[in-house]
Order: structure tokens, then sequence, then C-alpha cells
């Protein structure tokens, strides 16, 4: 356990330079995946940053403004991209989870330093495929109570428009 929370501390910090494990070993190509995951998590930060801070401004402004009704009609036209996004990878992991998840690395990861040997990398064996199979329901189930709240809105926001 210490290890592997040494593993997710490394990769969701951006002050953590380094991954040194306790007590397992760790070849060069582990650690090349484990810096290229850094990064991967290190983008969604910086983008989910950027994306609150112009949605709080736009909030803000539009309230000011007296166009919250548009706003809300603006991210519900959002949620439908996402939501189609999230719709399409559900299916494709209900289908056939492994292949996905092959796909997923050969997308995001130019190289196959992903692929582990447990003999040489044993912290592969902290972090198997049903792990990123449960971390990606529960994004999924996020994004989805995230659709379902800007769907009410808009439901709401339409009703008053019509009375």
């Amino acid at each position: 356990m210490d290890n592997y929370k040494r593993v997710i501390s490394y990769v969701q910090n951006p002050f953590n330079k380094e991954l040194v494990l306790n007590s397992l070993p760790m070849s060069n190509f582990g650690k090349i995946h484990f810096f290229e995951v850094k990064r991967i998590f290190i983008a969604l930060y910086i983008i989910s940053i950027i994306f609150i801070i112009i949605m709080i401004s736009k909030i803000i402004i539009n309230k000011n403004k007296g166009r919250g009704k548009t706003l809300v009609e603006n991210f519900n036209n959002s949620v439908n991209i996402i939501a189609l996004i999230f719709v399409s990878v559900s299916i494709m992991i209900m289908i056939d989870f492994d292949k996905t998840f092959y796909y997923f690395h050969k997308v995001f990861f130019r190289n196959d330093y992903w692929i582990f040997d447990s003999k040489i990398d044993p912290i592969i064996n902290a972090l198997p495929e049903e792990l990123f199979m449960i971390e990606l329901i529960l994004i999924i189930s996020l994004l989805l109570i995230f659709t379902l709240v800007i769907k009410i809105l808009h439901l709401k926001n339409k009703k008053s428009i019509t009375k």
C-alpha cells in the first residue's frame, strides 16, 4: 500500500518531482510511463482550472447583465457534447473493457511502456485493470450527475421562459 500511495501521490502532485518506491524495484520504462501519466494528470488539472475560471467568470458577467438564461442554454449545449462522448465511451467499455483500455493507451501514449512485466515492475500488481475500470465508472458517474444537474436547470429555465 505504501508503494501504491507513492505512485498516486507522484502522478497527482505537480510538486512531487521524483517517483521513489519504498520496497519495490522499478524499471526505467516504468518510471517513464508514470512520468507520462503525471503529465496527463497535470494537463487535466490545468484544463479544469481554466474551465472553472471561465465558467465562474461567465456566470458573474452574465448574471450582472441579466443573461443567466442564455448561459444555462450554453451549458446545456456543452453538456450534450460531453454526454455524447461519455455515452460512447461507456458503450465501448460495456462491450469490451480490455480493448477499450488498450486503445486508450494507444491514443495517449506513444510507446508500449504501459505494458508492465510484474517481474520487473511489481507495482503493477497494485494497479490491476479492475482498478482502472472502477475509477472510470466513478468518473462517468460524476459526469452523469453533472449532466443531469445541467439538464434539470435547462428544463427549469425553459419552463420559466414559457411562463
